[in-house]
């Protein structure tokens, strides 16, 4: 598959002295230290999902009003 990718040119420099020092071609050096990446990365958790709202019997979802005057009233 082809792509185009935009690397700083450091990096794209360090990438080609690699490929020459291990006489092998741009691509293959590419695809070697991406491979190398990915199997090294770590393991990223499934993202939770947010929690439904909570919903009262008779009255819509929650305000941050209504939170904040439980928790007032919750302190007497």
């Amino acid at each position: 598959m082809k792509t185009t990718l935009e690397l700083p040119d450091p990096l794209m420099q360090r990438i080609k002295i690699r490929a020459a020092e291990r006489n092998q071609k741009l691509k293959d050096t590419i695809a070697q230290l991406l491979e190398l990446g990915l199997t090294n990365a770590p393991k990223q958790e499934t993202p939770k999902r947010a929690p439904r709202p909570v919903q009262l019997k008779k009255h819509g979802p929650l305000t941050i009003n209504d939170i904040e005057t439980a928790i007032a009233n919750g302190r007497d």
